[in-house]
């Protein structure tokens, strides 16, 4: 019905929904990718927090995992309706990993800096395409960062473009980019709506 008076009025009705890779998550089962694809026009997938601020430290946003939620939602919504989420941040946790810790939030341009800082060396995981690095604090303590960086932004939007998905999408643009619109330009065609 929403859908109906939206498009009556010359909107669309887009959804922003949790990456899923199978119906059996339990926690997940309340969104019926097959249903709310069939109403909405776009459904923004939020493909990150694979690891949070509350978990283990490891890759935010992992092109494993991505791929999984692609291949299983392409199954069942138009791939034309598909946008994926990408972080614009990453998180720094003090290791090694406590349950009930917490990780501090940082973006992906402090995360660069504060590898700088820090004479740490980015390191990259080419199973997850995924920058990290490990530093040690005034404390003594060690972190672990893993963030996002042109890389594995150019992976993602790579395979935007090989699943023929309608878009990427952030949430937080204040965070900033530091490659900006260069790197969209190199995969797709910019259009001012």
């Amino acid at each position: 019905q929403l859908r109906d008076r939206l498009q009556a009025g010359g909107y669309v009705l887009t959804i922003a929904v949790p990456a899923k890779t199978s119906d059996n998550i339990p926690w997940l089962r309340g969104y019926d990718y097959g249903g709310i694809g069939a109403v909405v026009n776009y459904m923004f997938i939020m493909a990150y927090d694979w690891h949070h601020a509350g978990s283990e430290p490891g890759p935010v946003a992992p092109i494993t995992e991505i791929r999984r939620t692609i291949e299983f939602t392409i199954a069942q919504v138009p791939s034309r309706k598909i946008i994926i989420g990408v972080p614009l941040y990453g998180y720094d946790w003090i290791i090694p990993y406590q349950p009930g810790t917490v990780a501090s939030a940082i973006s992906n341009q402090n995360a660069i800096e504060r590898a700088m800082r820090y004479q740490s060396p980015i390191q990259y995981s080419a199973e997850y395409q995924s920058p990290f690095f490990r530093y040690s604090d005034q404390q003594g303590r060690t972190h672990e960062v893993w963030f996002e960086d042109v890389r594995s932004m150019s992976r993602k939007m790579q395979i935007v473009r090989e699943y023929r998905l309608q878009a990427i999408g952030a949430w937080q643009l204040t965070l900033g980019f530091t490659p900006g619109p260069w790197l969209l330009r190199k995969f797709f065609t910019i259009r001012k709506v």
